[in-house]
């Protein structure tokens, strides 16, 4: 899974308004800062009460403080996960919920309204309140428990809150079901618009460039333009700006794009493994940061046993094992969202269809700013979807958007399925109510049966490929709904006895029969090259090796870029940089090569694209068009600067842009490429929320340090479209690897630790494992894991409670 809780950059911007805030000056006092460091730390041994609470339920934690939750019903097992979630992750919990549903200004100033009226406008409010609704009876129940749980933590510790919330002086209202919606959203949210809205930034590259130039820049064919969007762009139409609302509070994407997000998953089959057991390997690649996404548990009860991650918000597995099958995911790439451009009227109260004009529904929302005033934000529907308003400053005008996260699923359901499974089989057609994000699932059984399936649903367009707007006055052109997840490709048993997942292309992965080209944004085919490379190197695979893989950092793509700029006419510096890369692998670490490529790519793309800078019609097919324009597979010639009067050859584009690359370096390290390291290009630096406030953020981050990899490797390691290059902004937010016939041998790390307290011993435990590539074994059963126990923390009843576990160790 490629992304979620996924919360990207807002935080980082917002939070910088409490630099002149009271409670910095109290943080930074001695007696203050002393006293925040020691509120709010974890409990993990003793009696803690839980108001619901059915039974005792045993807490017992390893050294990692990774709980093995033994509960007596799965009502309570979700109590006991609410409470461990907010013992430590209350931080996260609160901002992320705040995040998703348009509240963040309230309690960090008005830098964030931007953030709040973009998911507002998005509609998140109503889309979580829709998923309430469409819940499960079961569901809805176990949610509540979860809910029960936080809030009994809460109740417990009042003020005592940890260092973050203290500081923003937060009372973090109850926990309810609605707030667990909203992490759902807020993950399929990151994982679909990863890219923003790309067919709004196509339009405009179509518009200013001209049919021909952009089809060949993008790389797409005719059938992806539709006429009356081709004729909207020829005639360049002015902004549709009905009010001055409009241009304020346009509900533009705040979060830079992603240039190449990937994950990795797979799964072994015994001919391939020493043990003769298949093996399942996982590591989802998404934004590193403070506390770490993903949260470590294994739960049982007698109706549901599990390991492996966690959301906050959610007291299930969703990624892991059960009794009986393992299994991993990878973002599927699916474009499941849509933009229909609209033609309104009445100050957007009406909007155009073949019929006639349409009402638009509209729901005021309130939007709170940081001194306690408010504001009211009309949010529109159409039949379509959400109604985003015109945007007059890249002229486009009111659209309405289609995205399958607003359609309600059931996300427990379908974590329920996956646990319980006893074979692969089990999950096929089983996880409708997995709408969205649409994830590649990688499963195997104890059994020895691998399976891989394509959950979640897929878009069911008609005269359309979606890669542009459409126009929403054409009914021919709208969703018909969403294919059955059964109709999704599904691959059992396969003959090769392996399967390898990472983003790119699975023919027909998604709507296979239905569509021939599913519409997606398939990362390159490079890692799932070099992961399929080294597999088949040999066949005594172990669970401990597969981190070897995971931990990979030499690039097929550098090597094929290197490869295509390939032995010319160059003379000076161009002829030192080409004979430094061309003796060079492709590994990613280290000093020399590695330091050269990450300018000379930069260098190139910009050069040989530099009439199309402003238009950004895909980051994730930008090394696409690279490898086509440079493997002379582009129908134009784009080797000119358009700069300049002359016509450039693309000899002479590429010698200056190898000894600008060299130049570069140079002046950077200076004349010995020895001493050119490729880790001061990049810096693995985690951030807290609360890290960029001056003199907290050197408390609560930790880094930067160098690091190996690349966006391209397999060891993915790459930043966020504008951020500073230097800096890694995601990457594996776990590593996962299990044998599923055997529970007790999985292994993991996480990038950071458990813990989301700045001073607990668990928030940062894990990171020099999570650099060297080393994992820690995971417990599966009662009796291992009271063998591994550091501390055991008993659950009671309310009513059973004996004693005032506050005063207990933590």
């Amino acid at each position: 899974m490629s992304g979620t809780s996924v919360q990207r950059r807002p935080l980082k911007r917002v939070v910088q308004a409490l630099v002149s805030t009271a409670a910095v000056a109290f943080v930074v006092a001695g007696a203050g800062w002393w006293f925040l460091a020691g509120s709010g730390t974890p409990l993990r041994s003793g009696d803690a009460a839980l108001a619901g609470l059915e039974a005792p339920v045993t807490v017992r934690f390893d050294e990692w403080g990774v709980p093995h939750v033994q509960a007596n019903s799965v009502t309570d097992m979700a109590r006991a996960v609410g409470y461990l979630h907010a013992n430590d992750r209350m931080t996260q919990l609160e901002l992320g919920r705040r995040l998703a549903s348009g509240r963040l200004a309230e309690v960090v100033g008005d830098l964030a309204l931007p953030s709040d009226r973009y998911f507002v406008q998005l509609g998140m409010r109503r889309y979580a309140r829709d998923g309430v609704a469409e819940l499960s009876g079961a569901s809805k129940q176990l949610l509540e428990a979860y809910a029960e749980g936080v809030n009994a933590w809460l109740a417990e510790r009042g003020r005592d809150l940890p260092p973050e919330l203290r500081v923003l002086r937060v009372t973090p209202a109850p926990w309810t079901v609605l707030d667990s919606l909203y992490f759902q959203l807020q993950m399929a949210h990151d994982l679909s618009f990863f890219q923003g809205r790309p067919e709004e930034d196509r339009f405009i590259a179509l518009r200013d460039l001209g049919r021909e130039r952009f089809l060949d820049l993008a790389g797409m064919s005719a059938e992806d333009v539709n006429d009356p969007i081709a004729e909207l762009a020829a005639a360049r139409p002015p902004s549709r700006a009905e009010s001055g609302q409009a241009q304020q509070l346009a509900a533009t994407p705040l979060f830079p794009p992603l240039e190449s997000p990937g994950s990795n998953n797979w799964a072994l089959g015994g001919s391939f493994t020493a043990s003769g057991n298949p093996i399942v390997a996982n590591d989802p690649h998404l934004p590193l940061r403070l506390p770490a996404i993903w949260y470590q548990a294994s739960l049982h009860s007698p109706s549901y046993s599990a390991s492996g991650m966690t959301l906050p918000g959610f007291p299930f597995v969703i990624l892991g094992q059960g009794q009986d099958v393992a299994w991993a995911f990878t973002n599927v790439m699916l474009d499941d969202h849509d933009v229909f451009f609209e033609r309104a009227r009445d100050d957007l109260r009406q909007v155009q269809r073949e019929a006639g004009w349409l009402d638009v529904v509209s729901h005021p929302e309130e939007i709170v700013h940081g001194d306690g005033s408010s504001e009211i934000v009309t949010v529109r529907f159409t039949d379509v979807g959400v109604l985003l308003l015109p945007d007059p400053q890249r002229d486009l005008p009111a659209r309405s958007l289609a995205w399958t996260g607003a359609i309600p699923g059931d996300l427990p359901e379908s974590a329920i399925a996956l646990a319980r499974a006893r074979r692969v089989e089990d999950l096929v057609g089983q996880l409708e109510q997995w709408v969205a994000p649409a994830q590649n699932l990688v499963a195997a059984d104890r059994g020895g049966s691998l399976l891989f399936t394509a959950i979640g649903r897929v878009p069911e367009r008609q005269g359309t490929t979606g890669r542009l707007p459409s126009p929403a006055w054409d009914s021919t052109a709208h969703w018909l709904g969403l294919y059955p997840q059964f109709s999704n490709r599904t691959m059992l048993r396969p003959r090769a006895d392996r399967i390898i997942t990472a983003n790119a292309a699975i023919g027909g992965a998604v709507g296979e029969g239905r569509s021939a080209r599913p519409s997606a944004d398939f990362d390159t085919d490079h890692r799932v090259d070099r992961i399929t490379e080294i597999l088949s190197g040999r066949s005594d695979w172990t669970l401990a090796a597969m981190v070897d893989i995971q931990m990979d950092v030499r690039s097929l793509y550098a090597a094929q870029l290197i490869a295509l700029i390939g032995p010319g006419p160059w003379q000076g510096e161009a002829a030192r940089a080409w004979e430094l890369l061309s003796d060079w692998d492709g590994t990613m670490r280290g000093s020399g090569a590695p330091a050269l490529f990450a300018l000379l790519e930069r260098s190139l793309s910009s050069a040989i694209f530099d009439e199309t800078a402003q238009h950004q019609v895909g980051r994730i097919d930008s090394r696409k068009r690279l490898l086509r324009v440079m493997g002379e597979r582009a129908r134009l010639d784009w080797f000119d600067h358009t700069g300049t009067a002359a016509v450039e050859t693309r000899d002479e584009i590429l010698s200056s842009v190898l000894a600008a690359s060299w130049a570069e370096a140079s002046d950077r390290w200076g004349p010995v490429p020895t001493d050119w390291e490729y880790g001061s290009l990049h810096q693995l630096h985690l951030e807290n929320p609360l890290g960029p406030v001056p003199l907290l953020g050197a408390r609560f981050n930790r880094g930067p340090t160098p690091w190996p990899g690349s966006d391209t490797t397999v060891a993915a390691f790459g930043t966020f479209s504008g951020q500073g290059w230097e800096r890694i902004s995601y990457g594996p937010s776990m590593r996962w690897i299990s044998d599923p016939t055997d529970p007790e041998r999985a292994l993991s790390v996480l990038p950071s630790g458990q813990s989301g307290h700045p001073y607990d011993p668990h928030y940062d435990d894990q990171l020099l494992m999570y650099r060297d590539g080393r994992l820690h074994a995971v417990r599966w059963s009662e009796a291992a894991a009271e063998a591994a126990a550091i501390s055991t923390l008993r659950l009671l009843p309310a009513r059973s409670r004996e004693g005032n576990a506050r005063g207990q160790t933590r």
